[in-house]
């Protein structure tokens, strides 16, 4: 049972870090695409200005990248950006107390129906967690983010717990 419970302790540590960079790459995507439309709708209207050859061009441009501004916000991967946010957060709270009943069978050397008992009230509370801020939805798997969160989780154990 002490295993279960150690691999649960281990899967929701690596959700947790690839829920944040999860949250940092498309908060990055976001910021770049935001950029990129102020960029352009600025450039188009000097451009147009400027350059009195091709007024259509520089109104169209303008016209797409004021249509890409409106429909922008609409993007799916953004409800995720909202939803990711708020279950960090609540992962984390999550988290301390996985670590501190991890710390009691430890120390304590608790019996195997005491840690199920313990396992099921975290699982029970992450699916709450999952059900509450990602009904419906579900978070793509992003190669950089497992790969980056691995990582970490990784160093986390071996430095928290000399493994």
């Amino acid at each position: 049972m002490r295993d279960q419970y150690w691999a649960f302790y281990v899967s929701i540590k690596h959700k947790s870090l690839y829920y944040k960079y999860f949250q940092s790459l498309f908060s990055t995507i976001n910021w770049i695409i935001s950029a990129i439309l102020c960029f352009t709708t600025l450039s188009c209207i000097a451009a147009w200005d400027i350059w009195k050859t091709c007024p259509a061009l520089w109104s169209s441009l303008i016209c797409i990248s004021q249509i890409l501004q409106a429909f922008f916000p609409k993007l799916p991967y953004n409800d995720l950006l909202i939803s990711t946010k708020f279950m960090i957060s609540s992962t984390d709270k999550l988290l301390l107390s996985i670590e501190q009943d991890w710390r009691k069978i430890d120390v304590f050397s608790l019996n195997d129906e005491k840690i199920l008992r313990q396992l099921n009230k975290h699982q029970e509370h992450y699916s709450e967690l999952v059900n509450q801020f990602f009904s419906g939805t579900y978070l793509p798997t992003i190669k950089y983010c497992e790969k980056q969160a691995e990582k970490e989780c990784k160093t986390f154990f071996s430095v928290t717990y000399n493994l």
